[in-house]
């Protein structure tokens, strides 16, 4: 039993090594571990100018934009707001006295020479009737002294007469009421001979005199009707500048309407036009970054600085905002991929 036991044994040693001698473990399985794809690096850019210059419709966008900066030109200029002259209040006073003036100057040139004209009329005048004059002056200063001579010659011989003062006294006023008569007579006789001198005077020129009157109100209301032609002149010539102000006010408001739709409309087309061309361009360009594995794709435009001085100039005027082109001013370097021309194959331009 206990050999039996041993035999077992031994025959189970046996089949369990000689099984796991020849035993071979499964080799391991290689997997290939997937290739790793290349990191997404770097940008790119494409070359917006270039672009658009060979596109079909370059043209048409090029005639586009002319044609909004003319629009913006010209409603920049009729923007401009017209002012209104100032016309001042019309001073009708300068007027009237230059017409009076012009009158008084005609009047008393005629009227010198008339004046000078009596005064040698009555200086021959008075030449001619100067002896007459004398002759009743002495006439008169005869009368005078005769009796002057005795009342005076009464007084100064008072002693002898046996004059009382008081006789003496009414001789003397007697003398001087004398005297005074005298004078009197005398100044209303060199009254009577100027007056005749000057009735004379009158008689000759009274014709040419009231002709120089006459002829001076008819130059006056002849130089007051020319002033108010004059004034209504003025008048007519303001009112004539305000109307041309006030018409060109309202064509310009015509024109500034026109302008601004025509303006919109073609803003309008030429931003469609150039969104169509950035759509276009940036679904190729994205193509081409995912080819390429770029983190990014930028769109160049070289900034044209007049350009947008000018449109900032205009838009400050007009208080309008231009649309700015899209894109934005790229440097090239280490890291960066020039996709233009790829694009444009893409694109077959």
């Amino acid at each position: 039993m206990s050999n039996y036991r041993l035999k077992a044994a031994v025959l189970l040693t046996a089949l369990i090594g000689g099984g796991l001698f020849l035993y071979e473990p499964p080799k391991p399985v290689k997997v290939e571990r997937p290739k790793e794809a290349e990191p997404v690096q770097g940008f790119g850019f494409v070359d917006f100018d270039l672009i658009q210059e060979k596109i079909p419709n370059s043209a048409e966008l090029k005639e586009l934009r002319g044609r909004e900066i003319r629009l913006r030109l010209e409603l920049n200029e009729v923007m401009r707001p017209v002012m209104p002259p100032k016309i001042p209040e019309i001073d009708t006073t300068p007027i009237s006295n230059s017409a009076r003036e012009k009158n008084m100057q005609s009047i008393i040139s005629q009227l010198a020479e008339l004046k000078a004209r009596k005064k040698r009329l009555a200086e021959e005048y008075r030449k001619q009737t100067e002896p007459e004059y004398i002759r009743h002056r002495d006439e008169v200063t005869r009368v005078y002294l005769n009796e002057a001579f005795n009342i005076t010659l009464k007084i100064q011989n008072a002693d002898v007469l046996r004059l009382t003062p008081e006789q003496v006294q009414e001789l003397q006023k007697k003398l001087d009421a004398l005297v005074l008569s005298r004078n009197e007579s005398q100044l209303e006789l060199l009254n009577d001979w100027t007056a005749q001198i000057n009735n004379y005077v009158e008689e000759q020129t009274a014709g040419e005199e009231a002709r120089i009157r006459r002829e001076g109100e008819e130059s006056l209301q002849k130089y007051n009707e020319e002033a108010v032609q004059k004034i209504r002149d003025i008048q007519e010539r303001n009112r004539a500048i305000m109307d041309a102000a006030a018409q060109e006010v309202a064509v310009r408001q015509v024109r500034r309407r026109e302008i601004l739709d025509e303006l919109t409309k073609t803003a309008d087309a030429r931003v469609e036009l150039e969104n169509k061309i950035l759509d276009d361009i940036v679904d190729e360009a994205g193509k081409l970054g995912a080819l390429h594995r770029l983190r990014m794709v930028f769109v160049k435009r070289t900034p044209n600085f007049a350009e947008e001085k000018f449109f900032r100039k205009l838009d400050a005027n007009l208080k309008l905002e231009a649309k700015k082109p899209p894109g934005a001013m790229i440097f090239s370097g280490d890291g960066t991929k020039d996709l233009t021309p790829e694009l444009l194959k893409a694109l077959r331009l």
